[in-house]
């Protein structure tokens, strides 16, 4: 039903119907021949910009698995630390150290738990020392990988005194988690309260006026359950 309102962008993703099983096949891929471990190797770069030069010594290399440089719908599960003065906001910017991957990336936050139906509540906000899953469009990543959540501060720098710049920008660990399982099909559910005007009060059904104002509004609500705050559809 939700198939006409989904970006393009969603069906290019790349999704998985046995993402344990693949990710087995794939390591165990890599792990065949290779490079002995202590081997002194030269690499040569192709097709690379000119200020790669400039940049400082040493530069880490880091290979790919099958399908990494492909994206998907990623899923995070972390927790915010408990230090941390002030609660995220969902679709606020961060900055995820995931494996050798630093990703600037505007995740939403849903419950962690299992629910029978894959439907999880939104967080608008992640308190410090809760739980969460943040989702977000990235580079396909194999395994439960340990990522670094930080946030791009603006602190006073003690040093500067005559100039009228006086913050730098610090990044500031603000949460940890892991990568689990990519779930293409995982809703992520806000609420909505609608407001209108009660015509007709039944014991179990009510009837209300003034809900829907055009017709496209009624089209897109009819497939969906609506209740009352006392339980009446």
């Amino acid at each position: 039903e939700d198939r006409p309102y989904e970006p393009e962008e969603w069906r290019r993703l790349l999704q998985f119907n046995d993402y344990k099983g693949i990710k087995n096949k794939l390591v165990r891929e890599a792990l065949m021949g290779g490079v002995v471990p202590g081997t002194r190797v030269n690499v040569h770069l192709k097709a690379v910009p000119s200020t790669l030069r400039s940049r400082p010594t040493p530069v880490a290399l880091f290979s790919l698995l099958r399908h990494e440089h492909k994206h998907t719908v990623i899923n995070m599960n972390i927790t915010v630390n408990s230090s941390v003065e002030e609660p995220i906001k969902s679709k606020e910017e961060v900055i995820i150290q995931c494996g050798p991957r630093r990703l600037v990336v505007n995740p939403i936050f849903s419950g962690a738990g299992n629910t029978p139906n894959n439907v999880h509540k939104f967080d608008r906000y992640l308190h410090p020392g809760r739980s969460a899953i943040a989702s977000f469009v990235g580079p396909v990543t194999w395994g439960a990988v340990p990522v670094l959540v930080f946030k791009n501060q603006a602190v006073k720098d003690p040093e500067v005194l005559d100039s009228d710049e006086k913050t730098i920008n610090r990044l500031e660990l603000i949460a940890t988690g892991t990568v689990v399982a990519p779930d293409h099909s995982r809703v992520v559910a806000k609420r909505a309260i609608l407001t209108g005007h009660p015509f007709k009060i039944h014991k179990k059904v009510v009837t209300v006026r003034y809900m829907f104002f055009n017709s496209e509004d009624v089209s897109w609500f009819k497939a969906l359950q609506l209740w009352t705050r006392r339980g009446r559809s």
